[in-house]
This record gives structure tokens, sequence and C-alpha cells, in this order.
């Protein structure tokens, strides 16, 4: 059990913590901490999962094709599938009808069955296409059974922060009581350039919208099974030009657009974006351009992202996570309600990648084919790798990782959404608050001696009623165990977290963030 204050700047308070295990098998006690002089963790060889939708020739899921008719290449080498699970192989409990899902806390009932997630797009696109995508949305709602077969999280991403209209929910009433009682989060200047007939996009919808993304692709990272974003929203403008801004500046948007899109792709998010302006004009849409069908047997239609051309727009992401964008049309409600479905029928395929140089690739390409004439596959068109399968990583310069520190976990305290890759719970204690970890969910990373040793950063957030913040703690913790120390299911690990809340605070918002993966959890408690 190790004890360490923290100060990283003036935003996070120093505290003193201690943490214990709950429910480990212990056959001794843990070992003194030796910090790696090496600065780097080991990375093992990793299981590709991809998605793959096939559609007919008019654009319909075809779900019963077995195993034998797929195949799969990376760079262009012949991989073997691993594991093979048909669309009924992700179907809801009970068929699906049943109401089962009502929070976050509900998904471990559901399995690997799919989510989705619907966001309306606030910062790029303009007020009158809001109200029209608002308009759709209520009709595709009132369009469904009572109890939706696919669990939904409703946020808006909007000009100051990312909100949660409703949790994870199958209610299709909840759910339209949310789309009627929100309030659009515009800047000003969205407004006046809307009234004066432009684009009424954010001037910083780049950033922000980049932001967002990676906001929902950390949320979503611990539930197992595919998640449908489905993005309602012209987003940033689809073809962003990098070839005017400096060396410098395009490096770095360079990389930003590359590490969203790799936390997408690791947390099996699949991106549809449905543009209510429409891209084209009526005169110029064809049966083509309307066909969903209408992609190449790769999953990209678009084609370069991989590559980073210098017109990196929003469309790029759809196509390289296997999703698309679909514009042009006043159907709105029809879109959406075609992405649901599509991202239920889906087969899941994994591998372990054969033939790789030691080397690493900025990006390997991924090929799905089926041995079927006539039939498309649309899947993601490759992953991002930074290492070699096995290799020691060298972590960032603690400079860039205390950046990377105070952005993750305050964009996820000043939200709503949950976060689930650690599975975390607060609860009053005597001197604050106790802060539970899942210890499965952890990195514990072997030290010299045989122990193992995770690090978490835990953000506490005091808010009153009307959403002020009313104060800031934050800590790094460790957790030691030694190397005959075993960790159940069921096992967590229990963090003591002093605290003292100011009067006429209504919620603390708790985030842990793992030292080693990056992956975050998120709690809510009461004062």
């Amino acid at each position: 059990m190790l004890m360490k204050s923290f100060g990283l700047q003036r935003w996070l308070g120093s505290v003193v913590v201690c943490s214990s295990i709950c429910g480990l098998v212990q056959a001794q006690n843990p070992q003194g901490s030796q910090e790696n002089p090496q600065g780097t963790i080991s990375v093992t060889s990793r299981l590709v999962v991809l998605d793959v939708v096939v559609l007919d020739s008019h654009g319909k899921p075809v779900t019963n094709l077995d195993r034998s008719l797929f195949s799969i290449t990376e760079d262009k080498v012949p991989q073997t599938i691993r594991d093979f699970d048909p669309p009924s192989g992700h179907a809801m409990p009970a068929g699906g009808g049943a109401d089962l899902v009502h929070s976050v806390a509900d998904l471990p009932k559901i399995g690997q069955a799919p989510v989705n997630v619907l966001v309306f797009d606030e910062v790029d696109t303009s007020f009158h296409q809001l109200a029209y995508a608002r308009e759709m949305m209520e009709k595709y709602l009132k369009a469904q059974p009572a109890v939706l077969p696919v669990p939904t999280l409703f946020i808006a991403a909007g000009y100051s922060r990312v909100v949660v209209l409703h949790d994870y929910t199958q209610s299709r009433a909840d759910l339209l009581e949310s789309v009627q009682k929100h309030t659009a989060d515009l800047d000003f200047t969205q407004i006046v350039n809307t009234l004066d007939g432009g684009a009424g996009g954010s001037e910083n919808g780049l950033v922000k919208t980049l932001g967002a993304m990676l906001q929902i692709a950390q949320s979503v990272a611990g539930i197992p099974g595919r998640k449908n974003v489905i993005w309602v929203g012209t987003g940033y403008n689809k073809a962003y030009d990098l070839t005017n801004m400096s060396e410098k500046d395009h490096d770095k948007v360079v990389a930003e657009i590359k590490q969203v899109t790799d936390k997408m792709l690791q947390a099996r998010v699949t991106l549809y974006i449905i543009d209510p302006g429409g891209p084209l004009k009526a005169d110029d849409l064809t049966d083509q351009t309307l066909d969903p069908s209408n992609v190449s047997s790769s999953g990209s239609n678009l084609g370069g992202f991989g590559d980073f051309d210098d017109n990196m727009g929003m469309d790029s992401f759809a196509d390289n996570t296997g999703g698309r964008v679909i514009g042009g049309r006043n159907d709105l409600d029809a879109q959406v309600a075609q992405v649901s479905l599509e991202g239920t029928e889906y087969y899941t395929l994994s591998y372990v990648p054969t033939g790789e140089s030691d080397a690493a690739q900025a990006f390997r390409k991924i090929h799905v084919t089926v041995n079927v004439p006539g039939l498309k596959v649309v899947t993601r068109e490759g992953y991002f790798t930074s290492q070699a399968p096995v290799s020691q990583v060298a972590l960032a310069p603690k400079a860039k990782q205390a950046n990377d520190v105070k952005y993750d976990l305050m964009s996820a305290a000043r939200t709503t959404m949950p976060y689930t890759a650690l599975h975390t719970d607060a609860k009053r204690s005597k001197n604050g608050y106790a802060v539970m970890v899942n210890a499965n969910d952890l990195k514990f990373v072997e030290q010299p001696g045989g122990s193992r040793l995770a690090e978490v950063t835990i953000l506490a957030v005091c808010y009153n009623n009307k959403g002020k913040e009313t104060a800031q703690h934050a800590a790094e913790m460790r957790e030691e165990l030694a190397a005959s120390d075993v960790i159940r299911p069921d096992s967590q690990v229990s963090f003591a977290f002093p605290i003292v809340v100011p009067p006429f605070t209504e919620r603390v918002r708790f985030v842990v963030r793992d030292a080693a993966t990056g992956a975050i959890g998120s709690a809510n408690a009461n004062p």
C-alpha cells in the first residue's frame, strides 16, 4: 500500500491518499516500490477486432454468411481469422424486447450487444439546420417501438461542453422528452453568422469537434460491443485545408486527428455522419448518391485518411471507422433509422497480425472480402500503431504526460457523460470518499523484484445546483501487489480520497485515469 502527495499544476490540489485492495487473495505483503528507471511499459501482441457489415446490391444487410466465406489481409498479408461471430451473436438478451437498460449501470446485462450514441452537433451546424434536426429526431423516435431494440445514449456536442441529454436507455418516451427539453449550446458568432446567411459553424469548429469525438471515444471504451455513433450535424469543414498552415501547426493538427482516430478504432466506434443540410443540391442527386451500398469492398469510398492527405475532413473519420456520410436528403428520420438498423446487423471477426515487420508503421491497411458475387463489405480501413507487436515502449516526456492528464481529466469532469473504461464507484467515507475501481480494469506493470504496480490519477470536482464548480481536488495514487497476489473477477481497488466538500454542493464528479493506458472511469456521488 503506497501513499503519495500529488500536485500537477494549480488546478490540482495536494492531497495525501492511500489505497487498498478489496477481494484480493494475498499470499504475502506487497513489496516496496521501485521506479522504472527506463520509463517503459510492456506491450504484448495485439488482437485486432473488426465489425463487418455486408450489404447486398440494394444496400440491405446480409446476415446469413458463414466464416469460410470471409478473408482478411493486413498490408496485403493474409491473416487467419481467430474468432467469428455472426449478427445473431450480438443480439440483445431475451430477444431484445425486454426493457433492460435504464442507465450505464445496466449495460453489463446486454453482454456483447451494440449500443447507439446519438449526437447533436451544435458546434458546426447552423441554427436552422439544428431546428430541422430536432424535428426529424422527434419524428424518428415516434416511429420506434416503446422499448428501443438498442440501448441509446443521447448527447449534444455544444460550444462550451459535451452535455448528456439522457443516459443509456431503451425508453422511447424518455428520449423524446429529452429532445423536447434541450436548449442548444451555441456560440454567439454562430447565431450571427446564420442570421447573415453564413454557414453558422463555430470558428473553432475543428478543435471543439475533435475534442468532443475524443471524449466520446474515451467514454465508451469500456463497453464490450460495437458502438454506433450517429453524428447529426455537418461536422467541421469537410475539406479542411492544411496546406496553408505552418509546418508546426500542420504536424500538430495531424497528430491530434491521428490520436482521435486511434482512440475511436480502439473503442470499436463506427461513426455515421448525417448531414441535415445536405452537401448536394436537389438537382445534383442521383440514385448512386442516395444508395447506402455505395461503398467500396474495403469499406472506403473516400480513401486517403490512413495516408494523411492534406484534406482531412470529418468525412474521413466516418469512412475510416467503417461508417459513412449520408447527406443530400430531406428524410433525416429515415437516415437515422437506416444506420441504427445497420449497426446491429454486423459480423465480428478477429485476428492476431502475422507477417509484420518489427519496425513500427504509421498505418496498417485492412482489407476484408466475402467470396460471394454482388456483395459489398463495410468495415474500417485499418488502424494506427506506434509500436511493434512485442516491445518496450518509452513513455512520453513528463511535461507531455502532464498536459495529457490534465486535458483528459478536466474534459471528463466537465461533462456528465459516463466514462466506462474503468468501472468506478464512489461512496462517502469518514474523511471523504472511497473511490473504488475494478482491479481487472487497471494495468499492473511488473516491477524489479516481481511486484506489480498500478498508478492512477483521480480528480474530484464539486458542483452546486446551478452546475457551477465549487471545488477541485486531485491526487496521484498507487497500488502495489506482490507477485503471488491473485486478482479475482470481483476484486476492487479502494482509494481513500480525503476531501472537504464546500457548502451548497449538490454533486461530486470523480474521474479516474490509469497512468499506463490512459483508460478513464467516472462516478457521480452525493455530497
